[in-house]
């Protein structure tokens, strides 16, 4: 099954023009996280833990064409019985894109590469937390360490229909193969599917405040393992979100429903998967700092059986300093898991991200 949900998702929306362009525009975004889950307890525990350093530079070249580019560094580590049986850091792979703009705001072109400066040919000992941070529930900031080079190009168009605004986008993405992992003297060579993918966004206000709905369809076509083929099942995501001010704060209401249909594995059929969430939050300010509380609900289903179910609670922070602005936040995840159709495990989070932008 494949290890990442695509991070290039073209957003269907109006994009505002850049009041002044060069580097003297450059905008930073930086966001170090460090992530622990415990999994089980006693002599069985294990935990998996993720320290990261996102980057990304956004420049506007002129008031329609832009250009980005990000890149991570991770340290990916296993625990068994408090013993460390597995880890992997270094570079992940780097992406580029450049954005033009159509008209008014009516339409953004994009073409994105992913450049492969991440960890290929990946040895045994480093394998199984290579594979743990892979995972679509427990959501790891860095979830691949290298995805071979990939071409993506794609086209988002706006445009206003009564009180709704409404955006629609398509992208295709083309990965070629490379070599993935090491096994003894042996490498295996991954060959990925070529992924499409389509999205619709509607939003508007009523009244204060604002409420909006997305869905995104992604089809795939099938992976390759030196000379087996197996392939992932379509996925599907919906969400909707709704933010309304009130005497104490900001409410903010959101939520996200994520569909795997059934594929094909090495060997077996992948069964399929869906992961749904709820979060809310409310936001204040407190002095010159907005303070953001927020609780938030996750469940796993597999094969219309219970996988999975962690709730979080957590607190965001938000204030600035001239051009830059700092974003920390803490969470604390609580919740199960089951390897089996009925027997579960306890799993137990902690999160803790400092969100920088300087534009």
């Amino acid at each position: 099954m494949r290890k990442t949900f695509t991070a290039l998702v073209f957003i269907a929306s109006a994009a505002g023009a850049a009041p002044a362009q060069g580097f003297g525009s450059l905008g930073t975004i930086f966001g170090p996280q460090y992530v622990n889950y415990t999994i089980n307890s006693g002599t069985g525990e294990k935990s998996v833990t993720q320290l990261s350093f996102p980057i990304a530079f956004i420049l506007p070249l002129t008031d329609k064409l832009s250009f980005d580019i990000s890149t991570s560094w991770a340290d990916s580590r296993v625990k068994t019985a408090g013993v460390e049986t597995s880890k992997i850091s270094g570079l992940t792979d780097t992406q580029l894109r450049v954005n033009y703009t159509v008209g008014e705001n009516r339409a953004v072109i994009t073409l994105g590469v992913n450049a492969p400066t991440g960890m290929y040919k990946v040895p045994d000992k480093q394998q199984e937390a290579a594979g743990q941070i892979g995972s679509q529930f427990l959501l790891y900031p860095v979830a691949s360490m290298g995805s071979g080079s990939a071409l993506t190009g794609g086209v988002a168009m706006a445009w206003t229909v009564g009180e709704w605004n409404v955006g629609f986008g398509g992208s295709y993405r083309y990965s070629s193969p490379f070599d993935a992992y090491q096994v003894q003297t042996s490498v295996l060579r991954f060959e990925p599917g070529s992924e499409s993918r389509i999205r619709l966004g509607v939003d508007r206000s009523i009244g204060d405040a604002r409420i909006s709905f997305a869905g995104t369809y992604s089809a795939f076509s099938s992976d390759k393992v030196d000379s087996t083929s197996f392939a992932t099942g379509a996925r599907m995501l919906g969400q909707a979100s709704i933010v309304m001010p009130t005497p104490v704060g900001d409410v903010s209401i959101g939520a996200w429903d994520l569909y795997r249909a059934e594929g094909q594995q090495v060997g077996a059929v992948a069964p399929r998967e869906n992961i749904s969430n709820v979060a809310v939050a409310l936001g204040f300010n407190l002095g010159s700092v907005y303070v953001q509380p927020s609780l938030e609900g996750r469940a796993w289903m597999r094969d219309n059986e219970r996988a999975g179910a962690v709730g979080t609670g957590g607190v965001r922070f938000r204030f600035g300093s001239g051009a830059l602005t700092w974003n920390p936040s803490i969470t604390y995840s609580i919740g199960n898991v089951y390897p089996g159709s009925t027997t579960s495990v306890d799993v137990q989070g902690f999160r803790a991200a400092m969100l920088l932008r300087y534009q």
